[in-house]
Order: C-alpha cells, then structure tokens, then sequence
C-alpha cells in the first residue's frame, strides 16, 4: 500500500510542477495581452480563451492535489468536540461522500465531452471537449487522492490503536 501512495504522491509533485509552469505561462501571457491592447493598440483575439482553459485546468488538477494535502476548506469544530471513535467515523464518511460526488463528476464529465465532441472554440479553433476533459481528469486524480487518503485515515486508527505517535 506504500508503494501505490508513494506513486500517487509523485504523480502530485509532478502534477504542481505542471500547475506552476501553467500559472507562470497564463501570468506572462496576460500581462502581454494588456501591454499589446494598450501599449501596440493591437489586442491579441485568443489570449483570453487560452488563459480561461488553463484557468480551467488550473483548478481541476490543483483540488485533486488539495483533497490530498488537506487543505479544503472544511468544518472541523464539529470534528473536534466529538470523542475520537466519532471523529474517525465523520472523517470516513466525510471521503466517502467526497468520493461519490468525484464519481458524478467523472461519469458526467466524460457525458459532457462526448456531447461536445464535434464544437471548437472560437477564438483558437480547439475542440471544446479538451476543456472539458479536465472535469474527468481532475476528478479521476482526486478520487485517487481520496483513496489515499481513506488508506492514511485507517492506517492512522490502527497506529492509534498500537499506541504508536500520530504524525498529521
């Protein structure tokens, strides 16, 4: 089980290297796109497509990671005045409703580009579809970090339960 979140973890490291190269490009390319519209008084048509798709795609890979780090926003009071045993079992159904839901949106997206098959986008003349495929795609990623982190959160009880030291 190590070896598949250790994968799963590299698959994420890689998947923000990615995210940082985009978030650097669509920077680069908006601040162009202003300096060309004001300074050249020559606007470039596609920019604002291509920055609204990487923006797209931008999202769907960085909650993927963010379910696995933890850092969706939650509510935890909740979580932390109930006894421990209670706390597993909110954490629990907490990923497996995630995970659900992840399941809707992978099954819907991949209904969703299959509709959209045969449009291309205005400006940039792409298929529509290959912004749509970040829906499957990040949900696909995020449904394997739920994995993950389900295995971490029953790990984390039988640690408890050989009194070995938590680390969060």
């Amino acid at each position: 089980m190590k070896a598949i979140i250790s994968v799963v973890d590299r698959v994420n490291h890689w998947i923000l290297q990615l995210i940082a190269i985009i978030f650097g490009f669509v920077s680069l390319l908006t601040v162009y796109q202003v300096f060309a519209r004001y300074v050249l008084k020559s606007p470039l048509i596609w920019s604002e497509e291509l920055v609204r798709y990487l923006m797209i795609w931008m999202v769907f890979l960085g909650g993927a990671v963010a379910l696995r780090k933890g850092l969706l926003i939650s509510v935890e009071i909740v979580q932390h005045l109930v006894p421990r045993p209670v706390r597993k079992a909110m954490e629990v159904l907490t990923v497996a409703v995630n995970m659900a839901m992840l399941a809707v949106l992978i099954v819907y997206g991949f209904g969703i580009m299959d509709n959209l098959a045969g449009q291309r986008t205005g400006a940039m003349d792409i298929p529509v579809a290959w912004t749509y495929a970040a829906i499957p795609v990040g949900s696909i990623l995020a449904f394997l970090n739920s994995l993950v982190v389900l295995t971490e959160i029953f790990s984390k009880k039988e640690r408890e339960n050989d009194g070995g030291d938590l680390i969060i």
